[in-house]
């Protein structure tokens, strides 16, 4: 299996390890290609791969896989990092394969979570950076608070919305707006 290696799948994993069947990451087809999908059952990440031959899907693979296979690729100013998937994930590494067992529980069925096709939608894209400081600035890092609330505006006849995005941290008292902002 190929993935490329600006990839990092394994951080969507879960890390808990009551939650076995999701503390790796899982190959699988969907809509018929080929992708790598984690959850820690609050997020889910899901990311193309390319299938080689001999590979197996449905398998999930222990996120140890993932980050040795990437540092190979890196290493070799690979774009992409080679695991196989055959009975084990092997990754071939200068000083020799590298094996990880599968991991046995069953994934859950992702595929019910993701959305359905709206009839009407709104795309939203934030700079991770600005966000960042923003949430620093609020006290989010001092309050060592985790997270932030966006309130995002709408009119009710569904017209086109220029609005800023109002953000508090969690918990917080902080206030502080994203400018103007657009949607396609």
């Amino acid at each position: 299996m190929k993935i490329e290696t600006k990839y990092k799948i394994e951080e969507a994993a879960s890390d808990d390890p009551k939650r076995y069947a999701i503390n790796g990451v899982h190959v699988a087809n969907v809509d018929g290609s080929a992708k790598a999908v984690a959850t820690n059952g609050r997020i889910l990440a899901m990311v193309p791969v390319e299938i080689e031959e001999g590979d197996k899907v449905d398998v999930n693979v222990k996120r140890e896989a993932f980050t040795a296979a990437r540092k190979v690729g890196k290493a070799l100013k690979n774009p992409a990092a080679l695991i196989e998937l055959n009975g084990r994930a092997t990754v071939k590494e200068p000083g020799g394969d590298r094996s990880f067992d599968y991991i046995e529980d069953r994934f859950p069925n992702f595929l019910q979570v993701l959305p359905k096709a709206a009839e009407k939608t709104v795309k939203i894209t934030l700079d991770i950076k600005l966000l960042t400081k923003l949430w620093k600035a609020l006290g989010g890092e001092a309050m060592k608070t985790d997270g932030i609330t966006l309130t995002i505006g709408c009119d009710k006849d569904g017209a086109d919305i220029y609005r800023p995005v109002e953000v508090k941290t969690l918990g917080g008292v902080g206030y502080g707006i994203i400018m103007q902002m657009r949607t396609e």
